[in-house]
């Protein structure tokens, strides 16, 4: 199984080269499409949305052309949108090359953090850090559901989860260890065992099931 991935940002790409393989162990990760031969996998960076989406087209036809790719696996964020009307939107663009392939769509509902805050382990239930009490007090993502968490004050919803998973490194280690450039902690196996237990105990970060499934 060959799989050609095209995610929407750098940090998917770090954090997905590491996540892979804890699902699949047969899959090595390669630096370019071209250079898949057997049970490896390549990512392709974006440069965000819409960008994005001619990706995905070029993507598709690099697939079609190429016998040895097995599957595209498309992950975008949700973001404002809903996880159906995300799904809708990459599927459309698939469909819009006139070719048939095998194809996964990942929707990070609503981003990529929204999964991170999902590890119950890294969220003290008593932070000592004042913002991170603040945003626990607001919503409590070591108990609700990190995919519904609401807009907070001036942030909507992704940028608030990205400020509340940096004040959560914050807490736990004492810098601000993530990063979208830096992801840190968060490419390491028992954070990714952590989110999997997150979703088998509580069905939380839903949408963390169909990255799990695209690369089984």
């Amino acid at each position: 199984m060959n799989i050609y991935v095209v995610v929407e940002g750098k940090s998917e790409k770090k954090v997905y080269m590491t996540w892979i393989p804890y699902v699949n162990p047969d899959l090595t990760y390669v630096d370019h499409p071209a250079e898949l031969e057997a049970n490896q996998f390549a990512i392709v960076s974006s440069m965000g949305y819409p960008q994005y989406l001619e990706d995905v087209e070029r993507a598709v036809e690099d697939v079609a052309s190429n016998a040895v790719i097995d599957r595209l696996v498309v992950a975008i964020d949700s973001e404002n949108m809903t996880k159906e009307e995300k799904y809708l939107e990459v599927e459309e663009r698939i469909h819009s090359v006139d070719t048939d392939i095998e194809y996964r769509i990942v929707v990070q509902h609503f981003c990529l953090e929204t999964w991170a805050l999902g590890n119950r382990r890294v969220v003290a239930p008593l932070p000592n850090d004042a913002e991170l009490k603040r945003y626990k007090t607001f919503y409590d993502v070591r108990v609700r559901d990190p995919e519904d968490l609401p807009p907070f004050e001036e942030w909507n919803r992704a940028k608030f989860a990205y400020q509340y998973l940096r004040r959560v490194f914050v807490d736990r280690w004492g810098s601000f260890t993530y990063s979208k450039s830096n992801p840190g902690q968060l490419t390491s196996k028992p954070y990714f065992d952590q989110l999997q237990r997150r979703l088998s105990d509580t069905g939380h970060i839903e949408s963390f099931e169909d990255f799990c499934s695209a690369f089984s």
